[in-house]
């Protein structure tokens, strides 16, 4: 019936278009009525109902208003359109939802306010003098942070109100006396008193200089410090307050002078030296000077391309002087270690970047390593002497392709675009003796000679120096901004390349002609029930050409394409059409289940079967017999034959708040490592890796049609009966039972694991499943010999022997023979003892004080790590000093239970607090102590354990739920204002806590308040940065948020009681005369001064001035919908501020073809000069000066292993969260 309802709507649609464009004229139809919003409301979590509550709805239409009645119940007939509607009622938060109207149709729309929360208080006192007692007039009072002032008047009295709770430090001053700096605390609804008694001046320093105030790094070997100082000096102390420390020799009271001959910095720097002088009266006085310092060059001091940690991606075994060695990585350092029941020693060869996949070559009596080496290229590694190994090429791999069509999130169509790169991201490679063929994730396949890789006179280029490319397939096909079908894996097989091509399933070429000849795409199989859309037919599902009845399809691939983009976006997201949207269903989540990341392939009596790690989509079987038949006029579409489920994310993943886009940058982490990554066959058994499962093995891989299902089918997975309620969803699968094997454990694999056909599930060996080889000979009932050696990501690399695979008990079917983690450093495990194994591999998120970095290091929780020596120094010997619980779950020892800081994306440290808030995917956020990291306590190789406690843990839906956001926590980025934290928090919008109440007790008051969220159209995308700033024209305050794919938000947060949206918007993209909205979504946002700087993964960094996002929109405009066009490309109307600049890296001569897009920014400000240092992801580091923000220059760029994420400054020095690539770092 809503297959026959949207065709009815389509073909009225032609109708009008066509009486339209004939100039008939027709009788006008009757004046639509409009449609009716009515709703209840109600405070949160009870049944009572708020009489007098103010309802307002803004749309493009107008604005309306009314008011709830004595049962609490509203209704308005509104005409159609989609309005932003906000509840106000007093005493309570106000609320803002949105509402779509359609004529004739009565919408509901409750609310549940949520009782407002007084925030603020108020400091009032004297100031004095402390000899005499006498008031001070004129003396200025004021807070370190929040920018609080006032001056005395003349009986020396002071009042500052409005100040947000919170403890301050507050700072006297008057002309005459010494500066006095107290702390205050400041209570919600109360008044602090805080006297002040200023000392008269006696000895003091009039002036203090430096020779040279601004200097270079190396430009100079010391700096005179030069003092006048007055009265009679007792006594004196030089000494340093800021800066990269350096030796300060002291000479007398007025001169000493700074050694800066060995300071090396990579960034702009502020060195502070302080002369403090007591006079014989016994008080004191001090005056500050600044130098500056700025870099020549940003020098990476661990060694080039060496960093810390990574994960471990790739592995390949070969044989030397007798011994089996295997090869495997840890980020870009590629390692090989003898295969033995005993660990052995381990050599290591560093390359320029993350190795991905390994392919082993002999020639001439050499053994070569080929190393698909990302954004790096092709890297050839001799290992004839694996201890001894030695690179012999790193050559990168360039790719160009036109005529590209998508539609951006706006609904703009843009054609003829272009893609290109001399950088190709290189994932995986695979040889047929002859031929070397490399997977490029960011086009497709090419082929090249191996001659032209391993050459008697090196690689053989081409004109760009990049590899020699011999033919070669464009795998991608555009829909929106963000292509599928990108290849993940290569095997070669019978004279034929089988590719994982991500989203677009397995794909066969013929290698001579490099024609796709066959194909499976399980989301295109409409005959398939168990997969996560369920019986959804992609065909019955999208919208069809008016005129032509043509299905919004690619023609080649059968998946949505860019006209099913616009019609989603234009007339079902921001029209007020009704009709399915596979695309975004697709794109927001629906990609990671049907994501083909491995493919192997074996004859099977009289048949061919291919087996695809399809992710989230577990182990799909398919028949590609007559293969080697197959071409381009006689394709190959496999017949499906059968499945083994792979592991769902643990537990409701979302609860439908998803915005109609994308998710977030670091959003999809759980989603998009998770499920089967790796195959191989051996015979009738199949071996796996599984993100939870660990190593699988399967049996009965040659009747996969007869023999892959439960015992019992058919089982019933959906537990209570509500459709979709877990990302994945598993509730239709019904060959297998997925239910836990163990209900009382948090990580239970399900049954099917434990049942025919799986012979074996490791669950996680040290880290989760990535990717896998066998030995030559796998003994399966026998112990004593490493069958596998398995690449566990992030948490590093083992040998694993299966001892018995028909052991009664799971865990007694195999051994972790040998662990390589992926440092060396050691940790303290849940007991404290220094006894835990350290690995970094998904360093997403960093912070720094003066002495320690702190990383997020995703399940890994938060480490800290020593920056300076014992001395005070800078070091390069950088070392783990504490650690939080390894452990992705709690952890009871003895009576005391322990919580990690699991997927941790992000954290930011309050010294205040004595934290740094550890933003946790899905965990909301996290309060981890740092007290004693920052007094000296942890130390290399006795770190301390950084333990959490239950009110150490902030979160709206966990052991109980916030009854006013019943959503998933979405923790990103946050920023404090006094007591509350002020969170971004995803598809929930901002979340505000007061940090000084218990949260785990729901009645405690620790929650205060929300805005964005909205179930299925959150107002604010999904937040990932937030930043606040005070207008210092009218006191407000605002929070600017980072809003994902919906751009750009401004929320007036300055009465927490009554916050309300200023704007949303995507940035203005103008591209050949034609209007649109910005690529990619936003990520973070810095404003420094009176400007805001997003950073956009594929629109680079745009630069607003805070007036323009705080400027009043026209009265009737809907402030989350302030740009429209209609399906011919007429702009409706435009409300959005320009602005004042953007960087993005292809537009800079010379980078036309540099992959990488802004993600976290960390800042300078240094005579007059602003410098950004963005983690740019696959382009590395950038220094850029955006100091003219109309013409912001990039001035250096340093790559980095894999892609970077986040950096921070400290020191004068960068420190880069490098994702899969560990950390890399600068001076």
């Amino acid at each position: 019936m809503k297959t026959v309802t949207s065709k009815l709507c389509l073909i009225v649609f032609f109708v009008i278009s066509m009486i339209s464009l004939d100039g008939f004229v027709y009788a006008a139809r009757p004046a639509p009525s409009g449609g009716t919003l009515t709703g209840k409301v109600t405070v949160a979590g009870t049944r009572t109902v708020i009489a007098g509550a103010a309802i307002t709805a803004t749309g493009t239409t107008g604005t309306f208003s009314t008011v709830t009645g004595s049962k609490g119940t509203y209704t308005m007939v509104l005409p159609a359109g989609t309005y932003t509607v906000t509840c106000a009622a007093t005493g309570y938060n106000t609320a803002t939802s949105s509402a779509t109207i359609k004529d004739g149709i009565k919408s509901v729309l409750n609310f549940a306010l949520t009782p407002a929360t007084v925030t603020t208080g108020t400091l009032t006192g004297t100031v004095n003098n402390s000899v005499s007692g006498t008031a001070i007039a004129g003396a200025t009072v004021a807070t370190a942070t929040g920018g609080y002032s006032a001056v005395t008047d003349t009986s020396g009295a002071y009042t500052i109100t409005s100040i947000v709770s919170g403890t301050y430090t507050v700072t006297a001053s008057a002309t005459g006396y010494n500066v006095l700096t107290q702390s205050a605390t400041i209570t919600a609804g109360a008044t602090t008193t805080l006297n002040l008694n200023l000392t008269p001046t006696g000895a003091a320093v009039s002036s203090l200089t430096a020779t040279p105030d601004s200097f270079a790094e190396g430009s100079t070997a010391s700096v005179g410090l030069n003092a006048v100082v007055t009265g009679t000096v007792s006594s004196y102390t030089w000494s340093q307050t800021t800066g990269p420390k350096v030796p300060l020799l002291t000479i007398d009271a007025s001169s000493a002078t700074a050694d800066v001959s060995t300071l090396e910095v990579a960034a702009e720097s502020d060195l502070a030296f302080r002369l403090t002088v007591t006079g014989s009266d016994g008080l004191d006085s001090f005056r500050d000077v600044v130098v500056a310092v700025q870099p020549m060059d940003m020098l990476p001091f661990l060694g080039q391309n060496v960093q810390i940690g990574g994960s471990s991606t790739a592995t390949a075994k070969f044989t030397a002087g007798g011994v089996t060695w295997a090869l495997f990585n840890v980020g870009s350092q590629l390692k090989a270690t003898p295969v033995g029941m005993v660990k052995g020693p381990v050599y290591t060869v560093v390359l320029p970047g993350a190795v991905f996949d390994i392919e082993i070559m002999s020639l001439n009596g050499i053994t070569y390593a080929i190393a698909a080496a990302g954004n790096a290229g092709v890297a050839v590694v001799n290992v004839t002497d694996p201890t001894l190994m030695s690179i012999v090429s790193v050559t990168p791999v360039n790719y160009y392709q036109t005529g590209i069509t998508f539609t951006d999130t706006g609904g703009t169509i843009w054609y003829n675009n272009t893609i290109m790169s001399d950088t190709a991201p290189v994932v995986a490679l695979a040889t047929d003796g002859v031929n070397l063929y490399i997977a490029d994730f960011a086009f497709g396949i090419h082929r090249t000679a191996l001659a032209n890789v391993i050459g008697v006179s090196g690689p053989v280029l081409e004109a760009d120096g990049t590899l020699k490319i011999d033919a070669e397939a464009c795998t991608l096909q555009f829909a929106g901004e963000n292509p599928w079908g990108g290849p993940l894996s290569l095997k070669y097989f019978g004279g034929r390349l089988f590719a994982g091509l991500n989203a677009l399933g397995l794909g066969i070429f013929d290698p001579a002609t490099m024609q796709q000849v066959g194909r499976y795409n399980l989301y295109t199989d409409e005959a398939r029930l168990e997969d996560y859309f369920g019986p959804m037919a992609v065909t019955a599902s999208v919208g069809s050409d008016p005129a032509t009845g043509d299905l919004y399809l690619d023609d080649f691939t059968g998946m949505p394409d860019y006209r099913q983009v616009q019609y989603e976006v234009l007339v079902i997201m921001k029209g007020t059409g009704s009709g399915l949207t596979p695309w975004a269903d697709f794109e927001r989540t629906g990609k990671w289940y049907y994501k083909a990341q491995d493919v192997d392939v074996a004859q099977q009596g009289s048949r061919t079967i291919a087996y695809i790690a399809n992710s989230l989509g577990g182990l799909t079987a398919v028949d590609v017999t007559g293969f080697e038949n197959a071409s381009a006029t006689n394709f190959l579409r496999a017949p499906y034959l059968g499945y083994f489920p792979a592991v769902p994310v643990n537990g409701p993943y979302d609860t439908n708040s998803l915005p109609s886009s994308i998710l977030p940058y670091e959003g999809a982490g759980m989603l998009k490592e998770s499920g089967v990554t790796s195959v191989r066959v051996r015979g009738d058994k199949l071996y796996l890796t599984d993100h939870f499962a660990g190593l699988v093995i399967l049996d009965k891989a040659a009747t996969p049609d007869t023999d892959w299902h439960g015992a019992t089918p058919t089982y019933n997975n959906d537990t209570n009966g509500i459709p979709n309620d877990n990302v994945p969803d598993y509730e239709d699968i019904t060959s297998y039972d997925m239910s836990p094997w163990n209900p009382l454990d948090n990580e239970s694999l399900p049954w099917a694991f434990y049942q025919a056909p799986s012979l074996l599930a490791t669950k996680e060996l040290e880290g989760h499943g990535y990717t896998l080889e066998l030995m030559d000979v796998v003994d399966l009932t026998t112990a004593g010999s490493v069958d596998v050696l398995e690449c566990s990501g992030a948490g590093g690399f083992v040998f694993v022997d299966v001892t018995n695979i028909a052991a009664p008990v799971m865990t007694d079917r195999f051994s972790i023979v040998a662990y390589f983690p992926t440092t060396d450093e050691i940790g303290a495990a849940a007991d404290g003892t220094p006894t835990e194994a350290i690995a970094i591999g998904h360093a997403s998120g960093l912070d720094a004080s003066s002495k320690y970095l702190y990383v997020s290091d995703g399940p890994h929780g938060v480490s800290a790590w020593n920056i300076v020596d014992a001395l005070g120094y800078p070091t390069d010997t950088v070392r783990l000093v504490a650690n939080t619980l390894q452990s992705e779950y709690p952890v009871t020892v003895g009576t005391e239970i322990i919580y990690p800081a699991s997927h941790t994306v992000r954290n930011i440290m309050n010294p205040l607090l004595s934290r740094t808030w550890a933003m946790c995917v899905s965990n909301g956020m996290r309060g981890v102590p740092i007290a004693d990291v920052e007094a000296g306590l942890g130390q290399a190789g006795a770190p301390l354990l950084l333990k959490l406690i239950r009110t150490d843990l902030f979160e709206h839906n966990s052991d109980f739920t916030v009854k006013a956001l019943p959503y998933q926590d979405r923790a990103y980025d946050v920023e404090f204002r006094g007591n509350y934290a002020f969170v971004a928090d995803g598809s929930n919008g901002i979340t505000i806590y007061d940090t000084t109440k218990d949260p785990s007790d729901k009645t405690s008051g620790f929650f205060v308040a929300n805005i964005g969220t909205n179930l299925g159209e959150p107002l604010l995308g999904t937040a990932s940065g937030i930043e606040l700033w005070t207008d210092p024209a009218t006191a407000k305050v605002y929070a600017v948020v980072a809003a994902g794919p919906y751009g750009v938000g401004v929320v007036d947060v300055t009465d927490t009681a009554n916050m309300r949206i200023v704007k949303v918007f995507e940035p203005i993209k103008i591209e050949d005369g034609d209007v649109g909205v910005a690529d990619g979504q936003a990520i973070d946002v810095e404003v420094i001064g009176d400007k805001a700087y997003f950073s956009y993964d594929s629109f680079g960094v745009v630069c607003y001035s805070m007036a323009g996002l705080i400027a009043p929109l026209p009265d009737d405009a809907d402030p989350t919908n302030i740009f429209l066009k209609n399906l011919s490309g007429t702009v409706v109307y435009d409300y959005r501020p320009v602005a004042l600049g953007r960087f993005k890296l292809q537009l800079v001569p010379g980078y036309e073809d540099v992959d990488g897009g802004a993600v976290k920014m960390d800042y300078t400000v240094q005579n007059g000069r602003l410098n950004l240092y963005a983690a740019f992801g696959e382009a590395g580091v950038l220094k850029i000066d955006f100091t003219d923000a109309a013409n912001p220059l990039l001035l250096e760029r340093k790559d980095t292993a894999a892609e970077a994420v986040d950096v921070v400054i400290s020191n004068g020095r960068l420190y880069v969260a490098d994702g899969s690539g560990g950390l890399v770092f600068f001076k």
